[in-house]
């Protein structure tokens, strides 16, 4: 994409952040908080609805900028490296998942795949908060599919359920 043009579409407004207002912030936090239970991993949402004009001009992609997040936030920094990102990048409707090696060693790329393409599907039919909220719970259910707790086990919270969302 020329840089130009991309930095149009950082610059100009978009309607979609109107989708994340504080009521649809606390349900996503929710349904964080409720797919994290049973198992041994971590998610994060993070929800940008535009890239610094810096990173603009040093032709930062988005799936670099969600790594970036998930240095940044210390998601690889969990106990069974079972993190996972989820990363909507609003001005240029991209979307990355970003998963640590503990649980991408467990989930054939195809199904990563599937997933993205359903929410993609949802939010194309501004489906946001429903789309969003079925792809954070299908993670949960990847995870406890692959890190269940035992019985008696507990699963600290090892991040924050709050979704980043920068406007």
């Amino acid at each position: 994409m020329q840089k130009f043009k991309r930095l149009w579409l950082h610059l100009k407004p978009n309607q979609a952040v109107r989708y994340f207002n504080p009521a649809s912030q606390a349900t996503l936090s929710q349904v964080i908080s409720t797919a994290e239970q049973g198992h041994r991993g971590e998610i994060r949402l993070i929800i940008e609805a535009r890239l610094p004009i810096a990173l603009i001009w040093q032709n930062t992609t988005a799936r670099e900028r969600a790594l970036s997040w998930f240095s940044d936030l210390r998601v690889w920094d969990t106990e069974g490296n079972t993190g996972i990102v989820l990363y909507l990048l609003l001005a240029e409707r991209q979307l990355e998942l970003v998963a640590d090696r503990g649980i991408a060693n467990k989930v054939p790329p195809a199904q990563w795949q599937a997933i993205c393409q359903q929410l993609e599907r949802d939010l194309a039919a501004n489906q946001v908060l429903p789309g969003l909220s079925q792809t954070l719970t299908q993670l949960g259910d990847l995870l406890a599919q692959h890190f269940p707790l035992p019985m008696d086990g507990e699963n600290p919270n090892e991040l924050t359920n709050e979704p980043v969302i920068v406007i």
